[in-house]
């Protein structure tokens, strides 16, 4: 029984390696786009927008094509990263999704294909492909409603199937008739995702219409995502959600300085307009490495994000970019950063007073450009020997003393 199971294990894990090299792959089938344009976002809004007379009554749209694919792929990104394309052929919806998936061995692109067709008043499913995996008809038919009740899709499924009552595939468009009071309780069920951090998706619409005013022509720095945050929180929000708030502008600005490394990982729901990159002393790198330990802050993870950015810098001195005391500076600020943004209501709160004001980004993380970086692995061990020598202790002293210096952590320290 025991060689049985081994056996039994032992296939699994040999048919689910050879599923996933199948299934993912390095390219997508389709061309990547890069995102939602800023009209694309108003025009799947005010398709799928009701208006309150609306809402206790039966509404129809009909999508063509181009607002069908708005639409949908407005509505996924909220659950995955995707590029989406679909045709409407006699009848019937051509889909193609490339489902954006951690990199791992066997690719990055998760591709399925697959066609609507209607059949009397019913959907049905046809030549269902998962990367270059073909599922009969009859399998995907199954497969696919067994997919969308298991968890974190059940809720929305079920929203679907209270809320829409027809749905009708014409040769040019797409028809659905639904319950305007899906909206109510649609938002009812993203404030339960995020209760958390209920003004979450207010934060990163701010996000939103900040880098959709921003001339390109001048660097986006991370102040100027910061401290319109900040001043919205300050204004707008109750002293004793201080914390819960700043944790929430943490989050918002990191989810958009990390647009595709960190968007699956964390509670988000928004497509941004525009995608800037986000800088400090004229790089992008700085502004990446403050946020990234800003974020382990406030999840109480400080001592683990400070391991993992000397981690880091030493696996860059092995084979990568070289060892940065520059990145380690960064990542230092952001742990100060994150680590009073949630260490009592007070403090939370004068950050909030502080940050509402604070347009340059030397005063949250101090000056880099005089500190060693680049060093390769030799390089590293014949200046400094190694992590904790003496000679790098007072080099981190040095730098832990220019952050101190500055007023915010002075003032918050004190």
């Amino acid at each position: 029984m025991l060689k049985f199971l081994l056996y039994a294990l032992l296939s699994l894990a040999i048919l689910f390696v050879a599923l996933l090299f199948f299934a993912i792959d390095d390219t997508p089938l389709l061309k990547i786009h890069h995102g939602l344009n800023r009209e694309d976002i108003q025009r799947a809004k005010q398709l799928l927008h009701v208006a309150p007379e609306e809402r206790g009554q039966l509404k129809t749209v009909s999508l063509d094509e181009k607002d069908l694919n708005i639409a949908v792929s407005y509505l996924l990104n909220h659950f995955a990263e995707n590029t989406t394309q679909i045709q409407i052929v006699n009848d019937r919806l051509m889909i193609q999704i490339a489902v954006f998936v951690p990199k791992s061995p066997w690719g990055r692109y998760l591709d399925f294909s697959f066609n609507l067709r209607q059949v009397d008043d019913a959907i049905v499913i046809k030549s269902l492909k998962i990367g270059e995996i073909s599922i009969p008809d009859p399998a995907a038919n199954i497969l696919i409603p067994a997919i969308v009740h298991t968890p974190p899709l059940e809720q929305h499924w079920q929203l679907l199937s209270q809320y829409v009552k027809k749905v009708r595939i014409s040769s040019q468009a797409l028809e659905i008739s639904y319950l305007g009071s899906i909206v109510d309780a649609a938002k009812q069920l993203a404030i339960q995702k995020h209760r958390d951090y209920p003004n979450l998706h207010r934060y990163q619409q701010q996000i939103n219409e900040i880098v959709s005013q921003h001339d390109p022509n001048w660097r986006l720095s991370i102040t100027d995502l910061l401290q319109p945050l900040f001043l919205t929180a300050y204004q707008q929000t109750p002293t004793e959600d201080a914390i819960q708030e700043n944790r929430a502008i943490i989050i918002a600005v990191g989810s958009y300085i990390y647009k595709h490394d960190l968007r699956r990982y964390l509670p988000l729901g928004l497509v941004y307009s525009k995608e800037y990159p986000v800088f400090a002393y004229k790089r992008v790198d700085i502004p990446q490495h403050f946020i990234a330990s800003a974020l382990l802050a406030i999840i109480d993870s400080s001592l683990l994000g400070e391991q993992i950015g000397i981690d880091k810098e030493l696996g860059d001195a092995q084979k990568g970019s070289g060892f940065s005391f520059v990145d380690l500076t960064a990542d230092r600020a952001g742990t100060r950063f994150g680590q009073i943004a949630v260490a009592s209501i007070k403090e939370a709160r004068e950050l909030q007073k502080i940050m509402s004001s604070t347009k340059d980004y030397s005063s949250i993380i101090p000056e880099v450009q005089d500190l060693p970086e680049h060093m390769d692995e030799q390089t590293f061990a014949s200046k400094f020997q190694f992590i904790g020598s003496s000679t790098y202790n007072e080099l981190i002293q040095q730098i832990d003393a220019r952050i101190a210096a500055l007023p915010l952590y002075q003032i918050l320290g004190s």
